[in-house]
């Protein structure tokens, strides 16, 4: 019997298995164009992130109000005054709570950079909440940041609440 075996007239290098759309991966210039569109991307972008020491600054002001709504709210649980104690040239306070005391240091790169209008026991500024919920006085923390920028946490005097502004409170 004869076999009849087909020959190509094409070389290897031309061949089907050798084309462009059987190969995998990336062409460098397509590698390249990514990346700048990339490039582009971040550009736009990164100066839209806050800092890292923004962002500590709000999660810190946050903490701190926090834990003053959380003093009012024991306060008024549990029938008796709980306090709050800063401590300013340590950068932290004291929760005084009816069953145990809590000390809160602010993260590295925060700092106290003043008080208002808070009373003082033994030169300690300090606020307390009473079994209604309202505070001994009212007054302003203020936390400042690295890079100079700063958050006031605000107890307003006759009724406790707590809130955080970036601008100074308008009675100054």
């Amino acid at each position: 019997m004869f076999t009849f075996v087909r020959k190509s007239i094409w070389p290897d290098y031309l061949k089907e298995s050798g084309s462009r759309r059987n190969r995998k991966g990336f062409t460098f210039l397509e590698l390249v164009i990514v990346l700048a569109l990339f490039g582009v991307i971040l550009a736009i972008a990164l100066p839209r992130l806050p800092s890292l020491s923004r962002r500590q600054l709000e999660t810190a002001a946050r903490k701190m109000a926090g834990d003053l709504r959380l003093t009012r709210s024991e306060a008024i649980s549990s029938g008796e005054i709980c306090k709050v104690k800063f401590f300013v040239y340590g950068d932290c306070y004291l929760l005084i709570l009816t069953e145990k005391n809590q000390s809160v240091h602010l993260p590295e790169g925060i700092h106290f950079s003043g008080l208002t209008t808070f009373l003082t026991e033994n030169g300690v500024p300090f606020v307390h909440f009473n079994a209604l919920g309202r505070p001994s006085g009212g007054g302003t923390a203020i936390l400042q940041s690295q890079d100079g920028d700063e958050r006031y946490i605000i107890v307003t005097p006759v009724t406790g609440r707590v809130r955080i502004a970036n601008e100074p409170p308008q009675h100054w």
